[in-house]
């Protein structure tokens, strides 16, 4: 018997299943994507350039007012400014480190590479 002779029954059979008499075969259905419609121009028409006509804007400046902040919102602006300049000083402090310790290591490799290439 051939590989061509053996039927989808045969095939169920020896895998010790029977064809299922409910079996329905499923469909898959593609979302439908709308597409635009294209829309072509005549290029042999000619149209008149566009001019945009602008008007000037008078501007009205009201005056700023300013309102009385109560003491909690001036106590919270206070540390936040006192934060701030605790930060600020803390990255100044780490500029100043890398600075001297990072330019004396580089004068000395670059010191030490000068001397290798003299030597050689």
């Amino acid at each position: 018997m051939s590989i061509l002779d053996v039927t989808e029954d045969q095939i169920f059979q020896t895998l010790g299943k029977g064809k299922d008499p409910n079996f329905k075969v499923i469909e898959k259905v593609r979302p439908v994507v709308a597409k635009p419609k294209k829309t072509y121009s005549n290029p042999n028409v000619r149209t008149a350039p566009i001019v945009k006509v602008v008007q000037p804007v008078e501007q009205n400046l009201k005056p700023v007012i300013t309102v009385p902040l109560s003491s909690q919102t001036d106590d919270s602006v206070k540390k936040l400014s006192e934060d701030l300049n605790d930060l600020n000083n803390r990255v100044a402090g780490l500029q100043k480190m890398v600075k001297w310790y990072v330019v004396p290591q580089f004068v000395v490799v670059l010191v030490l590479i000068i001397a290798i290439l003299a030597k050689s």
